[in-house]
């Protein structure tokens, strides 16, 4: 198994935990405001999942701590509360750039 194989079940199976995934996932697109509405969390998580590289090197790191987390099975509204510090905290310092 590569590494690439091993990190798509973890993957997979973190995603698998999080209610409102699956909805989310099989849904129509105009039906996926209400269901992220909804689903607050699984939208953060397949929002992360699906956007894990930047050109900034702080951005991929903002959402590399996140995407850990997501994997790591922590609590997702805690995760989500640190991503948006930061990005936050990353918009503030990078305004002017």
């Amino acid at each position: 198994m590569t590494n690439r194989e091993f990190f798509r079940q973890r993957e997979y199976a973190a995603l698998c935990r999080i209610p409102g995934v699956r909805e989310i996932m099989g849904a129509y697109a105009d039906q996926r405001p209400a269901l992220e509405k909804q689903y607050p969390d699984a939208a953060f998580a397949l929002k992360i999942v699906s956007n894990l590289f930047f050109h900034d090197r702080e951005l991929t790191n903002i959402h590399m701590n996140a995407y850990t987390s997501i994997l790591n099975g922590e609590n997702l509204a805690d995760a989500r509360f640190r991503y948006n510090r930061d990005i936050v905290s990353y918009h503030l310092r990078h305004n002017w750039d």
